[in-house]
């Protein structure tokens, strides 16, 4: 009896220790999502303003332009700019579920940090996908948003779209399994 009490003693007093030091995986969770948000939203917004000011001179160090070519071609220049905005939107969808899951609910789970986790690449994904299907005309949106005469409104409607669908990704999904259902049952 004896014996119990004293290992009680000490579990309770090793569990005040944890909790209270502020090392603990949930604190380390709760610290760590939100500087992963900040520098993916970071780094997003850093390339549209090197899109913007010097056309992705950072990509052309990465990619060698053919000799003769001193910018990249205008439609992979728009599909940055979607991804960009997507993932943009993702930032913000991501800062606003995580007041939401922290300071409003006080919901917050470790489950819910793998979907913080894979948030840019699912924004990639989608704003690849988005521009693909404005591209391909199955969505066409008002104005002459494609003209390389108004690059820099282009280049602004692309990266509202894609930041349209990076916040709302869940609804985008929903319409590519109905557009996917649509192109399997026509061709029965």
């Amino acid at each position: 009896m004896w014996r119990g009490v004293i290992i009680l003693g000490k579990v309770d007093d090793e569990e005040f220790n944890v909790n209270n030091s502020g090392c603990s995986p949930g604190r380390l969770v709760l610290i760590g999502v939100p500087i992963y948000i900040f520098l993916y939203v970071m780094m997003a917004i850093w390339l549209l303003f090197d899109g913007w000011i010097t056309n992705f001179s950072s990509f052309q160090l990465v990619w060698s332009l053919p000799k003769g070519q001193t910018s990249l071609p205008s439609h992979v220049v728009f599909s940055i700019y979607t991804i960009l905005g997507a993932i943009i939107g993702s930032g913000v969808l991501g800062i606003t579920s995580f007041h939401r899951y922290v300071a409003i609910e006080k919901s917050f789970d470790d489950d819910h940090v793998w979907g913080f986790i894979f948030s840019p690449l699912l924004a990639g994904s989608i704003g690849i996908l988005i521009f693909a299907i404005i591209q391909s005309g199955l969505i066409v949106l008002a104005g002459q948003i494609s003209s390389v005469e108004k690059e820099s409104n282009a280049t602004l409607g692309y990266l509202a779209i894609g930041g349209v669908t990076g916040y709302n990704w869940d609804k985008f999904i929903e319409r590519m399994q109905e557009l996917s259902s649509n192109i399997l049952n026509s061709k029965e």
